[in-house]
Parts: structure tokens; C-alpha cells; sequence
């Protein structure tokens, strides 16, 4: 009720069709970029690269000027992450990160 306005980035944004190992396609986006306005005149952009590596992290911006930021994997996970890439190796590296939070839902 609150949205203004929805732009997506289409410069940023990709969207691609490949095989699956299955031989079916599948379409799904590999970047996307977007900003929501909202009618009270907040904003929120949202970019994601799927392909960009094996960090993710958040900013917030106040007035041009980074106020916020949190990455994963932090510190403390980098040191998990390294032991895992040298037992596992070949694996995808994004499993690394999120390793205990796959064991928290197999655990339940």
C-alpha cells in the first residue's frame, strides 16, 4: 500500500536460459538490480550477483554516505570457511559459508 514506484536496473540486470543436468531449461536471473520508492519518499535498492563471488553483504546509505555494513562471510566464518574449501575440495564455495545452517536444518 505503501509503494510508489518499483524500477528495476536494466543496464545491471541479466536474465539467462540454460540446461540443466536434467536436459530441461531454466530461466532464472544471474543479476538483478532494483530500487522500491516509497510513497512516503524512502528508498531501498536491492542488487544481487549470483555469479560476483563468494561474499554477499548489505549496506545502508544516509545522505551519500555509507552508515552500515554487514558481510557474510564475516570474520569469524572466514577462518570455518578455509578449513572447509581444504576438506572439501571441488565442492561450490557458496556451501562453505552457509555449512551451518544446513546443519541446523538437517538437525531439525
Amino acid at each position: 500500500e505503501n509503494i510508489a514506484s518499483c524500477q528495476a536496473d536494466k543496464e545491471f540486470s541479466s536474465c539467462q536460459t540454460l540446461q540443466g543436468p536434467s536436459g530441461n531449461d531454466f530461466t532464472d536471473f544471474d543479476k538483478i538490480k532494483f530500487t522500491i520508492k516509497t510513497k512516503t519518499g524512502k528508498e531501498v535498492s536491492v542488487q544481487a550477483d549470483r555469479c560476483g563471488g563468494d561474499i554477499s553483504y548489505a549496506k545502508v546509505e544516509q545522505d551519500g554516505k555509507e552508515v552500515f555494513r554487514h558481510s557474510m562471510p564475516d570474520e569469524d566464518d572466514e577462518e570455518m570457511v578455509e578449513k572447509l574449501k581444504t576438506q572439501y575440495p571441488g565442492a561450490m564455495p557458496y556451501f562453505f559459508s552457509q555449512d551451518p545452517d544446513y546443519i541446523t536444518v538437517k538437525e531439525r
